[in-house]
Formats: structure tokens, sequence, C-alpha cells
């Protein structure tokens, strides 16, 4: 009997598995695989270049704690002289000395505004190790733009504001009010973007749709992937931040004791890297992202993916330590970022800690991730010091028509890429505005190569002037289209 009852059920593994076999090995590539980068205009790339490469020579590094915002009003100037048509024509305002253009609707708008978000703020960088000085703006031979915030974020800023002012130029006049927002205190959660919402609520306006930094177009995003991808930012996790504590009676270093306070910090960091107390679970927009994929991938990803009813289980205990990337997407995280102890090296430390960084998922949010946190410390004798924290933000439904517009308009400009709706890892000014805004879309519209993506926050950040003139086209359609239609 119980020969039998094994044999029945190592068949029904083998069916279970045939199947799999047989869903994957019907799976045909998509377009994606073949497609290749929209021809771009010679001349528009140069202009459009120089107007970054301008943008890029005023240095607008932003940090926490500082009270002479001067320089960003001096750029968000400087922008006049290469946006006339937007600053003669729109409404110009500045909430927390952020940027924000309105556009309004010629008659009676008929239906919620929509909204082009960036950020004019970069992170430090250091001459040392650049190929090109990071606020020189150089254009290369080869039409390559150099310098820091080229990719993050003024490409996609110098983008929506040629879309805008090509769109005036031209005569349009839209049926909807149309707003374009710069912060110059993204790069630090700062006031600029809590101040534009609170600018924005005042006045009793509800976003239809927003379109913010986060995802780019990418070439093989992902290790076994292939094909070009519109990346779409469609669920943000929250953050917080602690310091782990541990207490001791300190004394000479000459005779220490056992499971002192770094010793014990050693063990619990030691215990979650190996053993998280955070779940895994696969999100809709997670599980969207994988069926999109599978038909690009390799035979094992295109097996796993396409039959996510079969290796659900085996793949959330798998893929955070195969896809670190992949797998911060389906938990919360905690990395640690500081540590300190005693200031000799001859001494125990009466109390040493670590700091670390945590990044919320939607399905363990920040409370239930902090107390997880908090029952692994106890069991090392380690305190949780909690240093604040901002709650994950709502999911954007990827079926609804603001997603499904950002899909027909990539379809145009970008013929043959996918358009792949994925949760982000890291933050963005966008996680503000829900409280404005339902459909908040993290996607610039730009291609960019893996070298450019590495670069960002880092040495060497470029971007390639021929990427420009579609992202341009990109902006000027979805405004036009959005503005023209009742349904959204």
């Amino acid at each position: 009997m119980i020969i039998k009852v094994l044999l029945a059920a190592i068949g029904a593994i083998f069916a279970l598995l045939g199947v799999a076999v047989i869903r994957a090995l019907m799976l045909k590539p998509t377009a994606a695989m073949t497609a290749t980068p929209p021809e771009s205009d010679p001349e528009r790339s140069a202009e459009y270049g120089r107007k970054l490469s301008e943008m890029i020579k005023v240095e607008t590094v932003s940090s926490k704690g500082e009270t002479d915002f001067s320089k960003y009003r001096d750029f968000q100037e400087g922008l006049r002289e290469l946006f006339p048509n937007v600053f003669e024509k729109c409404e110009i305002y500045h909430p927390g000395d952020s940027l924000l253009v309105r556009l309004p609707a010629c008659g009676e708008a008929k239906g919620e505004p929509i909204l082009l978000m960036s950020h004019h703020d970069v992170v430090p960088a250091q001459n040392e190790g650049w190929e090109h000085a990071p606020f020189s703006g150089d254009i290369d031979e080869n039409g390559v733009v150099w310098g820091r915030g080229t990719v993050d974020t003024k490409g996609s800023l110098m983008c929506e504001l040629q879309a805008l002012e090509e769109l005036i130029a031209e005569g349009w006049q839209p049926e909807k009010d149309v707003y374009i927002a710069s912060s110059c205190t993204e790069e630090w959660g700062g006031p600029g973007a809590p101040a534009t919402v609170d600018w924005l609520e005042e006045r009793n306006i509800h976003l239809g749709m927003l379109l913010d930094e986060g995802g780019m177009i990418l070439k093989d995003p992902i290790a076994g992937v292939n094909g070009r991808y519109c990346m779409v930012g469609a669920l943000e996790k929250g953050s917080g931040s602690v310091k782990l504590v541990a207490k001791d009676h300190g004394g000479h270093a000459s005779a220490p004791g056992r499971n002192t306070a770094i010793v014990r910090l050693s063990g619990l960091v030691q215990d979650i890297e190996k053993n998280s107390p955070f779940r895994c679970e696969l999100a809709p927009v997670v599980r969207e992202m994988f069926v999109r994929l599978a038909p690009n991938s390799g035979f094992l990803y295109k097996l796993v993916f396409s039959n996510l009813w079969l290796f659900e289980m085996p793949l959330k205990k798998i893929l955070p330590g195969m896809v670190p990337v992949v797998g911060a997407m389906i938990k919360t995280t905690c990395a640690f970022t500081t540590a300190g102890g005693s200031e000799a090296l001859n001494v125990l430390p009466t109390e040493a800690y670590v700091g670390a960084n945590l990044r919320f998922s939607h399905h363990q949010d920040a409370e239930e991730s902090l107390r997880a946190l908090e029952e692994r410390a106890a069991k090392w004798n380690v305190e949780v010091v909690r240093l604040g924290h901002s709650p994950s933000v709502p999911i954007v439904d990827h079926t609804a028509a603001p997603f499904k517009l950002l899909e027909e308009v990539s379809a145009r400009v970008y013929p043959g890429y996918d358009v792949i709706p994925y949760a982000m890892t890291g933050g963005t000014d966008a996680k503000f505005y829900s409280r404005v805004c339902d459909h908040c879309l993290r996607f610039a519209p730009i291609e960019i190569n893996q070298q450019q993506y590495g670069s960002i926050h880092t040495l060497n950040e470029n971007l390639d002037c021929r990427a420009l003139p579609p992202a341009v086209d990109f902006y000027k359609i979805i405004v036009k289209e959005y503005c023209s239609r009742d349904n959204i």
C-alpha cells in the first residue's frame, strides 16, 4: 500500500513537471528580443544635449539640514533662457523652494490634471575618477553628455520641459491642466515635494496621473532575461532606520569575557543575514513582472516564471540569495550601514551599536517588520532603537487606464519594447503624492545602458544625446493623449 502511494505521488510530481515544461516550451519570444532603438534626429539630439549640458553645469548638490536654497532658485531662473515658452505662457510657483509649472486648461478643465515630475538636486560627486569633471556638462565626440544629474534626474526634467516648450510653440491648448514639478530636496527626502503636495491639497487639486523617476528603459535588465524593456515602478516600499544597541560592563581588552557587546551584535547580524526574520511574498505587481519577462528568458527562468502556481514556494526560498535586486522586491530588507564601539583598541566598549536601513514590504509593513526585528534582537540581548520610518505607499493598479495609456504611448515611441511593471527597491518623491494621486507611475522614458544605470550616485554619470528626442516625443504624446481623453 505504501509503495503504491509513493509511486502515485512520484507519478503526480512527474505529471506536474511535464505540464510545467510544456507551458514553458509553448512560450514564444516577444518583439522585445529583437527591438532596436528608434532613430534619433541628429539636430534635435544636439540641441537637447546642449540644453542638458547647461543644466548640468549648475551645481545643485543637496544635503540634509541645509538652509540656503539660493543655488536652486538660480538653477530654476536659468531655465527661463532654455525654455522661454514655458516661462512665458505657464504659471510658475515655488512651493518649498522647488519648482512647479502649470499650463492651465483652455476653458473649463474636462478632468483631473496630469503631472510630470523630476528633481534637480543631485548627490555629491568627488572629482577623482571621473573621465569628465562631474559638473562640466561636457559633450564628447560620441554625443554623450557627462556630469552629475544627467541620469538622476536633470535628463528627464529637460525632456519634460522641452516637451511642454514644443507643445506651446505648436499652439496646442490642453483640455486639462498640465503640471511639471521638480523638487530640490529629493536626494535626502526633504521638504520640497511635501510642500508641493501641500500646495495642491490646499487648492483641492487631485491628479489623475503622475509620472516620476523610477524605472527607465533598459536592454537585458536582469541576468538571464534578454530584450528591451520599459521598466515602470508600480510599487514603492516604505523605509526606516534603526540602531541595534548592545550594552556590557566594558573593561580592559587584556581579559575579555564571553558574549561581549560586539560579539552579540556580530551574532545578531549573522543571524539576520543567514535567517531573515522577514517573510517573502509575491505581490501582484511582481507576479506580473515575472509573467511578462518569461517569454524572453532562459529556459530555467521561463520554466519557473511561467509556472508560479508550481514553483512559488521554492522561488521565495532561493530568489533572495540568487538575485538580490529581485529578492528585495519580495520582502522587507535590512542593510547594515554603520557601526561603533570603543574609541580605543585596548578597551572593551560598555555600549556598541550597528546602524541599519530597512525597506518595508507591503505584506509585512513597518510595524510588523520592526517587531520581527525586535524579537530576533532580543534573543541576542540587543536593543532596537527606532530612528524613524515611513510607511509603504499604495500599489499602482497596472490594469487601470493610466498604465494602459503609458503602454500605448510606449508602443508608439518604442515599437516592440515590452512594458514591465515592477516593485521599486529605492525611494522617490512620488511617495508623497499618494495623498493627491492614485496613479503615481515611476518611469522616465529614457533608454540607458548598464554603465549609465550603474553610474547613478557614483562615478562617470552620463547620458547619450540620442536618447533624448524619443523621450521628449513620449512626454508630448502622453500629455496630449491624456488631456484629450474622457476616461482618465
